[in-house]
């Protein structure tokens, strides 16, 4: 499932900058970032779900903000009425600052919502919904619990990530070479030596409820006070996840 790696620092230009691994079946459609949601304003961008209207990872300017969702792994009943989509949540955080609250009516998830003030970690597993602030450092979010030592993608790369310096700002245009990003994607194409189905890997496939997910892109994003950076590479079709950071 997906994975993220985030990195905290109060004060800083960029107080906030993470990448985000998404994991989805390759049959689901979908749109690189753009202003999808008229209702929203030009303001706000998103990677947009064609089949459920949502967002995968959503960011606003004025202020800046963004939020991603992430699934986890509980199968509680259905609400009356069926399930919402989860890809409506990025869009409330990024555009309005609305966190989940209370039951959801969606399925379960872990929700990354970032601003110059910091990161917040929401997650609703069928029973409760509980918001917690992501402390300074560097973090690591799966399916799971911020951290969450129990996954072996975390366990193995969050010490990895955590001893390389961090990414300063956003991720400069493939011309411009990778600037502050380079040490974390050069853990990322390490890590991508592995077979995508070893449980260390991050950029992986897994078979879920009969169906297979696949690392099918990747979002770099900054996040200042006025504004966010997001960068979007397409992996799916590239040969190489080194291929697909060269050719971004």
């Amino acid at each position: 499932m997906c994975t993220v790696v985030v990195a905290v620092t109060p004060g800083a230009s960029w107080p906030v900058v993470f990448f985000g691994l998404r994991d989805e079946s390759p049959d689901r459609p979908w749109d690189a970032p753009g202003p999808w949601w008229p209702a929203l304003g030009d303001r706000v961008t998103g990677v947009h779900d064609r089949e459920a209207g949502g967002a995968w990872l959503a960011t606003a300017d004025g202020p800046g903000r963004a939020s991603v969702v992430l699934n986890r792994h509980e199968t509680p009943d259905a609400p009356v009425g069926g399930f919402t989509t989860r890809g409506s949540l990025p869009l409330d955080a990024a555009a309005r600052g609305h966190l989940p609250t209370g039951p959801q009516t969606s399925r379960p998830f872990n929700l990354l919502t970032a601003d110059a003030g910091g990161a917040l970690h929401s997650a609703w597993d069928g029973t409760s919904t509980e918001t917690t602030r992501l402390a300074p450092g560097v973090h690591v979010l799966t399916h799971a619990a911020p951290d969450d030592r129990g996954v072996r993608r975390v366990a193995r790369w969050l010490p990895r990530f955590a001893a390389a310096a961090h990414p300063t700002g956003p991720l400069p245009a493939a011309a411009d070479g990778e600037g502050s990003w380079t040490p974390w994607l050069d853990v990322l194409r390490e890590s991508s030596a592995l077979p995508s189905d070893d449980d260390d890997a991050l950029v992986r496939s897994d078979l879920v409820d009969g169906r297979l997910f696949h690392s099918l892109s990747l979002s770099t994003v900054a996040v200042s006070a006025d504004r966010v950076a997001h960068r979007h590479v397409r992996l799916d079709g590239a040969p190489s996840v080194v291929a697909a950071l060269a050719r971004r």
